[in-house]
């Protein structure tokens, strides 16, 4: 695995979703929406997403030879904070 181009991506993914994060706080501060789970759910799993990649790509900084052990562990808890912010959002 090519680890420095594994942490750009993860890099650029981390940069993304706080850009999306902060976005999406903005709107519901601008437009003064009523806070609710359906509100918060969405810019939280970004805030979620930003989180995790930090704490991975500290991890592929730290030890490069268990890249893909944290990838899928990665992979593994965004999916699970991605379909806990669905429930949230779908069901309240």
């Amino acid at each position: 695995m090519d680890i420095e181009r594994i942490k750009h991506i993860m890099n650029s993914l981390m940069i993304l979703s706080l850009l999306i994060f902060g976005g999406l706080v903005g709107i519901i501060m601008i437009t003064n929406v009523q806070l609710s789970n359906t509100t918060i759910s969405l810019p939280f799993a970004f805030l979620f997403i930003f989180i995790i990649t930090f704490i991975t790509t500290g991890q592929i900084n730290d030890r490069p030879k268990l890249t893909g052990k944290y990838l899928r562990d990665w992979l593994i808890i965004c999916t699970i904070g991605i379909i806990i912010s669905a429930l949230a959002f779908t069901f309240y």
